[in-house]
């Protein structure tokens, strides 16, 4: 009798795992197969980046000028770059083979930009300056906007993983524009004294970030260049702009960048509002500063330099009333400085790799690099402070 009763039971258990694994293959074959096709067409028939695409669907060329010194002769480009500066600029460009369904949220540990297959880099090459301008003016000439769009990142970032992040940055702002890497070696270690360092290479990369956009305003040609860099690369562009600002035909009433971009800048606020504000009208139509009140790594990075960081808001997310101690950048009336706080829509691990990872930044990012004008959004709130300043509040919608 018992062994009656254990078949049986035996009998529909097996029964009830046959039908499970049959329903999950049914499920498998008719929803999620074809929605990962569909999604994957989706994404390839809605792409906007097509004045960079290759041959090969989801396939992209990336360009990049670095100051990072060549230590190795032999192997894999990405390889051959270490973590020290120097004066000579290298020129070159990498394609990249990006799954069409990457997005927002999927490369959350930072150590995956080297191993996730959603992004892949091959055909990394170095090229001679004159080929390296010709390749790019075609591509410039060739996009709807004749547009140019550098990126610069900031403290820790290796010459493998600043690739990686440029191409992810492109893929998910989606503007049909060539994308080109300034790359500089804010690799000098996690610590301290790594940090302090970086800030030194930081500060001595502006000369060389100068250069490029030099070459890039004077033989490449763009109508419109946009310039966006990301935490202590906005100090490289702070320095950048000290020295073309001492060139006469940088300083004279004609600008040469369209839009300037920064993102959880990690710059002096002193430095900031004393020097760059009057630079950036003589070289740039626009300023636009993303900031964040809950800016974990900039009030680490405030402690160690003794000083406020122009990337924090001190906007604390339920306490708009406090508007006015972030308006100090912006005058009255001021057609230049744009200052936008994330902080209500900033939801990443240290709340400073909002320029990766936040999909309210990169849709106000892309309307502001597209539209002549500033364009209205019911994503942005206004904040009018006593004194007459203004800013904007990214929020969630309504």
């Amino acid at each position: 009798m018992k062994r009656l009763k254990r078949g049986l039971w035996l009998g529909l258990a097996l029964i009830v795992l046959l039908s499970a694994g049959a329903g999950s293959w049914i499920y498998y074959k008719i929803y999620t197969t074809s929605d990962f096709a569909l999604s994957h067409a989706e994404a390839f028939l809605f792409r906007r980046m097509t004045v960079a695409q290759l041959a090969e669907q989801g396939s992209y060329r990336y360009f990049y000028i670095t100051n990072r010194r060549q230590e190795i002769s032999e192997g894999p480009i990405e390889e051959r770059f270490g973590s020290k500066r120097e004066e000579v600029l290298k020129f070159g460009a990498f394609d990249t083979k990006i799954e069409p369904t990457l997005g927002l949220g999927m490369l959350i540990n930072s150590s995956e930009w080297f191993q996730n297959e959603e992004i892949r880099l091959f055909n990394i090459q170095k090229l001679e300056k004159e080929d390296f301008v010709q390749k790019l003016k075609t591509l410039v000439q060739e996009s709807p906007h004749r547009s140019l769009l550098v990126l610069l990142h900031g403290y820790k970032e290796a010459f493998p993983s600043a690739l990686r992040k440029t191409a992810f940055f492109g893929h998910v702002l989606d503007i049909n524009s060539p994308v080109m890497l300034f790359d500089w070696p804010g690799d000098q270690g996690a610590t301290l004294t790594g940090y302090r360092r970086a800030r030194r290479v930081a500060e001595a990369s502006g000369a060389d970030l100068a250069r490029a956009l030099k070459l890039i305003i004077r033989e490449i040609e763009p109508d419109r260049l946009w310039l966006v860099a990301n935490s202590m690369g906005g100090q490289v562009v702070v320095d950048a702009f000290s020295f073309l600002y001492a060139e006469a035909d940088f300083s004279d009433a004609q600008t040469e960048i369209e839009d300037v971009v920064l993102t959880a800048p990690d710059v002096d606020h002193e430095e900031f509002d004393q020097q760059f504000k009057s630079e950036i009208t003589a070289l740039a139509d626009n300023l636009t500063v993303y900031v964040s009140s809950n800016d974990r790594a900039l009030v680490l990075s405030r402690i160690v330099n003794r000083a406020r960081r122009r990337g924090e808001s001190t906007l604390t997310p339920d306490q708009l009333e406090e508007a006015v101690r972030v308006a100090e950048l912006v005058e009255p009336d001021s057609e230049l400085v744009t200052l936008v706080d994330v902080t209500p829509v900033n939801r990443t691990r240290n709340f400073h790799n909002f320029s990766l990872e936040t999909p309210e930044f990169f849709d106000d990012l892309y309307l502001r690099l597209t539209n002549e004008n500033t364009p209205r959004s019911r994503l942005r709130y206004q904040i009018k402070t006593s004194d007459g300043s203004v800013y904007w509040v990214l929020t969630r919608g309504r």
